[in-house]
């Protein structure tokens, strides 16, 4: 008999809600609202004791932390499916999935050995499990995935078995490829996901060891199948679903008619200060993330997504069609001086282009190249006094590439307004695009894996670099000046290892036609960290994660690894739990070492007399802006951002959008660094119309 649903907290089964059943420590199970990140508990009898081993939507597979009674339980209807008892030590068992639901008659719940190489299952009317050796490695299997007849192990590589042949004394299997990956941040956690008939790879990445560092980017790739020939295609969207991931695996959820955010990756992580529930968004790709408070955090059981019971949409259910309402909006934005007759073909404006209401300009000016928007405003006096001259207002911007074909978005760290620009067809969401570094106004960007662009985004020139030989995998990149009018252009890019025993290099000059590559081995050790070089006294400075640089001479073609400055720490800190980063400020360079939970900001100044960091307490009027692709410190001449960090961290609220900064002389910053979304392909910059 179903419990009253005053026994579910208020809105259970009306979307997505995390779960987790704690065993025999409480009695209570916490339930959390992903979207606000609220936690209730409640007292489930049906619950008491039992730790969740898996989910499958509505279902949680349940066993008895005190005994070796195990069985299924819809969350629900609180029906329950009683399993035989497992036998083997759990200490021995490895990853674990339910086929598909217990109410259908194909229903298997699987497990990996954890070091033996076999496989335990049962279906749901079984009274044994059946245990049969598998002919691949178990060890490292992340989790699995069963769609369409086969079982997709996930490993090093991928292995597909047959489900069909459970029922025989050999199970058969198959080796496939994992995606060719980026090497964009070293620590990354992998899930499987089904999604309306088709399986997708995705890759959650880290700068450090995920339990320590925040996400910095992921990836989604969808399985292609052609005539048994299994091929991986990077995709930049999910649509109108959404993700949700959890140690478990992985669902999809179409998000209709739910407050959940189409095209986004909801993924439930523990990491340094508990559990967080990450929003991934790839429409603006931004990351944000809530924590939940210590009291929900018990290590000794996991949190999994429950999905809500959906009804089917309906035909008539459907939305209005994009093409109807880009139609009513133009006859309604025209009402007043746009005539359109049903029989005639056609739109007739009968008024000076002057007279265009002001709104529409602006959204024609938003959709020019810079360059041509400030042109826009000297149409008219009236055009000039209305429309924002966003190059005399702005002398620092956060450029943004977002998946949308075309265009990317500006973002004011002062006055938390932003608009779009036009890169009139430069990049498309067809390709992957990164954007690694920025200098007087031109980016450099990859597109795809292997080709590098320099591009001044105000002026719309590009620059296409030769193709790269093997795909970009380096810690940082720079260029010495824009390519404009100079054949003194250099970009440089550098790979250290952490261990710091050698450094690889690439570098081209304007006019080559390939890319120079060489290795070095180290006499100093060098750990490389991911920042981007300074082209400083005609040579490219490198900051490595003890706190000393390196440095790469162009001309000569030369690598040194310098005794001093002496390394800021004796000994570097766990990877990824210190940023830093190098820049330039008015004929000096800058250090700033920074915890990953913004603990402590410690800036450093290369006193060059005796070369040796000296500790800065204060910036003076000196602003920093940092990224690990582009840092920069600038004089400015609103002197209230004098002695601030900004960090590229957005915020947003009812009236705009809100840069995170940290105050050098208070120690403090504005509100809490957790509560910021991440941009997470971006970069400073400075406009430059030349």
């Amino acid at each position: 008999m179903p419990r009253p649903k005053s026994m579910f907290p208020c809105g259970f089964g009306d979307q997505p809600w995390l779960i987790q059943a704690r065993g025999s420590d409480k009695e209570a199970q916490m339930f959390v609202n992903p979207l606000n990140g609220s936690i209730e508990e409640r007292n489930i009898y049906e619950i008491h004791g039992q730790l969740c081993l898996s989910r499958f939507e509505d279902w949680l597979f349940l066993v008895d932390d005190l005994s070796d009674d195990c069985f299924l339980l819809n969350i629900y209807s609180l029906t329950k499916i009683d399993l035989p008892p497992i036998e083997e030590p759990f200490s021995s068992l490895g990853v674990r999935t339910l086929t598909s639901s217990p109410t259908s008659a194909d229903c298997t719940i699987i497990f990996l050995g954890m070091e033996e190489n076999f496989l335990l299952f049962c279906h749901p009317c079984d009274t044994e499990w059946t245990k049969l050796p598998v002919d691949f490695d178990v060890d490292g299997a992340r989790n699995m995935l069963a769609y369409n007849g086969n079982l997709y192990v996930l490993l090093d590589d991928i292995e597909i078995i047959d489900l069909a042949s459970l029922s025989t004394s050999c199970v058969e299997s198959i080796s496939m490829d994992r995606p060719d990956l980026s090497s964009v941040g070293i620590g990354s956690v992998v899930h499987l996901v089904e999604s309306c008939g088709d399986i997708f790879f995705v890759r959650t990445r880290f700068p450090g060891l995920p339990t320590t560092t925040s996400i910095v980017d992921i990836e989604i790739y969808k399985l292609l199948d052609f005539e048994d020939e299994y091929t991986w295609l990077r995709v930049e969207s999910i649509g109108d679903r959404a993700f949700l991931l959890d140690r478990n695996g992985g669902q999809s959820f179409c998000t209709q008619d739910t407050q959940f955010d189409k095209d986004c990756v909801y993924h439930i992580h523990s990491c340094y200060d508990g559990e967080r529930i990450y929003k991934v968004c790839l429409e603006d790709q931004t990351i944000e993330f809530k924590v939940l408070t210590a009291e929900a955090v018990q290590k000794k059981s996991f949190f999994y997504w429950i999905l809500p019971v959906r009804r089917p949409i309906q035909n008539d259910e459907l939305l209005t069609s994009f093409e109807t309402i880009a139609r009513s909006e133009v006859c309604q934005k025209g009402c007043g001086m746009v005539k359109k007759d049903e029989n005639v073909t056609g739109m007739y404006i009968s008024m000076p282009l002057t007279n265009l209401p002001i709104d529409i300009v602006q959204s024609i000016s938003e959709q020019l190249p810079l360059k041509d928007s400030i042109r826009l405003r000297g149409v008219c006096k009236f055009w000039a006094k209305q429309l924002p001259d966003p190059m005399k207002e702005e002398p620092m911007w956060l450029m943004s590439c977002p998946k949308k074909c075309g265009t990317c978005q500006m973002y004011s760290p002062w006055k938390g307004k932003q608009f779009t620009l036009n890169l009139k067809g430069h990049y498309s969401s067809d390709v992957p695009i990164r954007l690694l570094f920025s200098k007087d106004g031109w980016i450099l960007m990859l597109k795809g894996s292997d080709l590098i662009c320099l591009m001044n985004p105000f002026t719309n020139d590009i620059h296409h670099l030769p193709i790269l030989e093997d795909d970009y995998c380096y810690n940082g990149i720079a260029f010495s000046c824009p390519p404009k009018n100079s054949t003194n252009c250099t970009v440089f890019a550098i790979f250290s290892p952490p261990r710091g025993d050698f450094t690889h290099i690439i570098a081209w000059h304007y006019g080559q036609e390939e890319w120079f590559e060489m290795q070095f081995e180290n006499d100093l050790p060098f750990s490389g960290t991911d920042n981007n070089p300074v082209f400083f006294d005609g040579e490219f400075y490198c900051l490595g994660r003890y706190g000393n640089l390196g440095v790469f001479n162009p001309e000569k073609k030369t690598w040194r690894v310098l005794n001093n400055p002496s390394p800021i720490h004796s000994e570097a800190p766990d990877i990824g739990t210190e940023h830093c980063y190098l820049l330039e400020c008015d004929g000096e360079l800058i250090s700033v070492f920074r915890a990953f939970n913004m603990e402590y900001v410690r800036v450093f100044k290369l006193n060059r007399s005796n070369m040796a960091w000296n500790l800065l307490e204060d910036l003076g009027d000196v602003t920093l802006f940092l990224d690990y692709r582009t840092s920069m410190a600038r004089t400015l001449p609103r002197k209230i951002f004098g002695g601030k960090v900004f960090l590229p961290r957005l915020h947003h609220d009812e009236t705009n959008e809100t840069t995170f900064y940290y105050c050098m002389k208070t120690k403090m910053h504005n509100p809490d660094f957790k509560i910021f979304r991440e941009t997470y392909n971006c970069v400073w910059l400075e406009p430059q119309l030349q």
